[in-house]
């Protein structure tokens, strides 16, 4: 009886690190181009925010997509990322108001999953130049989906991509 057991929890185990690797070759770092938007955990009367994401130099621009549909800029800058464990990460610098300090941010996009959860982006930053990984609360948090492919079109100067 003891050896069924252990064999049939052996199979659990064997199925669901499986699973969880089907599911972290289903996120590419290039998931992360195209029209994101979401609800911010900030007190932004804007309404939800809307980023497309390019490619742009060594890395990825998120540009903000006004109300009325335009492209109002380059909000998020990051890195080329890497996939890790379920997840494509980055990191960068978000501004969202001109003249303001950005925020240090990391970003995550998770694979869509079985029970139909689309694909979904998770933006989590702070103030200072650092992020620090282990706070209880970021001032700035972020869950987009991709709604769409990017319109918007990735600033054509170099010193902007930095």
């Amino acid at each position: 009886m003891l050896k069924t057991i252990l064999s049939s929890l052996c199979v659990l185990a064997t199925a669901a690190s499986l699973t969880v690797g089907a599911l972290a070759a289903d996120v590419k770092v290039v998931d992360v181009a195209g029209r994101w938007q979401g609800q911010t955990w900030t007190s932004d009367s804007n309404g939800p925010l809307t980023l497309d994401i390019v490619a742009c130099g060594d890395g990825w621009c998120g540009i903000r997509v006004a109300a009325n549909d335009t492209c109002a800029g380059t909000a998020l800058k990051v890195n080329a990322g890497a996939v890790e464990e379920d997840a494509a990460r980055f990191e960068g610098t978000l501004e969202l108001a001109a003249g303001t300090e950005p925020y240090v941010v990391h970003v995550a996009v998770f694979a869509p999953d079985e029970a139909g959860k689309p694909r979904e982006m998770q933006i989590t930053g702070d103030t200072g130049g650092q992020y620090r990984a282990y706070r209880r609360s970021f001032p700035y948090e972020a869950a987009l989906v991709r709604i769409k492919d990017a319109v918007c079109h990735a600033p054509q100067t170099v010193s902007s991509l930095r």
